[in-house]
């Protein structure tokens, strides 16, 4: 009997142990949810993600972890919403929980943002006694069923990112809850559920950036009381997110080798092995991990096509019906301008209808469209010719004659080219602002350049609209560029401007403002 108790002693004594209540995992850096809500929905696109870890394989009753996620952004992705289930198997215990998790997004400016996130979610922790080696199993003392216990948990996390620094903080277990166990003579024995405190850094260093090739350091420490700090620091290189490879020092525990690619598209896997350092690496077995992710929403195939039909034949398939409707869209414009100018000329009326040359808007809409038809047959194009389409389809969809419908159907097929170039891409909408000089505002002298920041490398002239001073041109999220305005009798306006890094296109509205000189 007493060499049960003390067994039973110790189960107790290792469930409390705070330390190890929270399941350790390799792939944080990828999806950082699972510690932090803050950063739930926070990559914009919808994604799934399975992670499976084993670990310390060599030892009976090894922990096993597997964790189940799905996350994605809503209104304009300002909220983030996600749910989590996790299964972490350790010896005689077995806990299951459930999670929904909440973020939201309040942006500074154009490179700076702040995210706040709580999750909720349901534990069940059960103790299962079969699995227990004792020296008298009829023990009277000793559990006699399995014992499943169910309580509430929740997280709070906050997050900061500018530029390509992101900054977390989380505290897991929140609510300390307790979970008490009975045995038949009605010994007690309680999992206190501890409060820790995370907290993460990470930064993205370019080094060949037109490339997309960057190195990525990050550092995550843990904090329970009454218990050893601990810390992991992580380099990863990365490709487009496409490929990483790196390693991370788990303090006093490993040394982790981690890959990861992108299988096609949408489908990516990664694959984490763990080095343990200490006696204990003697004997212990191998510790590995494996995540699989899915993103939704992101080079959907043509409904109409197979996936054996190549993207280039889609793209082209999706121009002919877009230009079809285009046409069709063309040619109604023209009609209620005639109606219009019929109707004014019964009532005596002079037209102040633009005079649209139909022949000419819809030859240059032709034009344009055969363009991003030939880029969507090569999809070697390079980035300069990607940047010089995108600054001609800038200037149409700015311009006075191209109406809302036609605007709205050439930015579908921009997003269209976007995704068979595998790339991303970011509207700057805005205008420039003249101090007032006390005369009308003259906007037809202002020339914006924009450059860039690295190189020096001019990527194009803008001018804007001549009554409203309104622009628009189209960037690379996450790339350094330089602002330059010029208009005589103002000061010379310069800013430097990097778009938020992204893996989907977005649009966001930017102001230059210009003060007399």
């Amino acid at each position: 009997m007493k060499k049960g108790l003390i067994i039973l002693s110790i189960v107790l004594s290792a469930l409390i142990a705070p330390a190890q209540q929270i399941g350790m995992y390799s792939h944080y850096f990828y999806k950082p949810m699972i510690y932090n809500p803050a950063f739930t929905g926070s990559e914009g696109a919808t994604n799934a993600m399975l992670v499976n870890r084993n670990q310390w394989t060599d030892f009976k009753g090894a922990p096993k972890l597997t964790i189940l996620t799905l996350d994605g952004s809503l209104v304009e992705k300002k909220v983030g919403l996600g749910i989590s289930l996790i299964s972490d198997r350790k010896g005689i215990t077995n806990r299951t929980s459930g999670n929904l998790s909440y973020s939201y997004r309040i942006t500074i400016n154009n490179d700076m943002h702040v995210l706040f996130g709580v999750s909720a979610g349901i534990i069940n922790q059960t103790l299962d006694f079969s699995k227990t080696l004792v020296e008298n199993n009829t023990d009277p003392n000793l559990f006699t069923d399995l014992q499943r216990k169910t309580t509430f948990d929740g997280s709070a996390g906050i997050g900061f990112v500018w530029n390509n620094l992101e900054i977390g903080a989380a505290v897991p277990q929140l609510l300390q809850n307790k979970i008490n166990y009975v045995d038949n003579t009605n010994i007690r024995g309680y999992y206190a559920m501890a409060r820790h405190y995370m907290a993460t850094a990470k930064y993205r260093f370019y080094i060949v950036e037109d490339k997309g090739i960057s190195i990525v350091p990050q550092a995550l420490v843990r904090f329970v009381p009454n218990t050893p700090f601990q810390y992991d620091g992580t380099l990863n290189v990365d490709w487009k997110d496409k490929f990483w490879l790196g390693a991370t020092y788990k303090s006093g525990y490993a040394v982790a080798a981690h890959a990861g690619f992108c299988i096609h598209k949408q489908l990516y896997l990664g694959y984490s092995y763990d080095f343990i350092i200490g006696p204990i690496g003697t004997y212990a077995g191998t510790s590995h991990e494996l995540m699989i992710n899915f993103k939704f929403g992101e080079n959907k195939k043509s409904k109409n096509y197979t996936d054996s039909v190549p993207a280039a034949q889609q793209g082209n398939a999706d121009y002919e019906e877009l230009l079809d409707n285009l046409q069709a869209q063309v040619g109604e414009t023209e009609k209620k301008i005639k109606e219009l100018e019929e109707r004014m000329k019964k009532q005596g009326l002079k037209s102040d209808v633009p005079q649209i040359n139909p022949k000419l808007n819809n030859l240059l809409f032709q034009q344009l469209l055969k363009k991003i038809e030939v880029m969507f047959d090569d999809p070697n194009s390079s980035q300069d010719d990607i940047q010089a389409l995108r600054n001609e389809i800038a200037s149409f969809l700015d311009s006075d004659f191209s109406d809302d419908v036609t605007q709205k159907a050439l930015k579908k097929q921009y997003e269209l080219l976007n995704k068979s170039q595998d790339a991303v891409s970011v509207l700057v909408k805005g205008g420039v602002v003249l101090q007032n000089t006390g005369t009308q505002n003259n906007y037809t002298t202002v020339n914006i350049n924009i450059a860039e920041k690295e190189t020096g490398k001019l990527i194009g002239t803008y001018l804007p609209n001549a009554t409203t001073g309104k622009y628009l041109f189209i960037l690379t999220p996450g790339k350094h560029y330089v602002i330059t305005a010029e208009n005589p009798g103002y000061e010379t306006y310069t800013e430097d401007f990097t778009p938020n890094a992204s893996n989907e296109s977005y649009e966001v509205s930017h102001a230059i403002r210009m003060k007399a000189k």
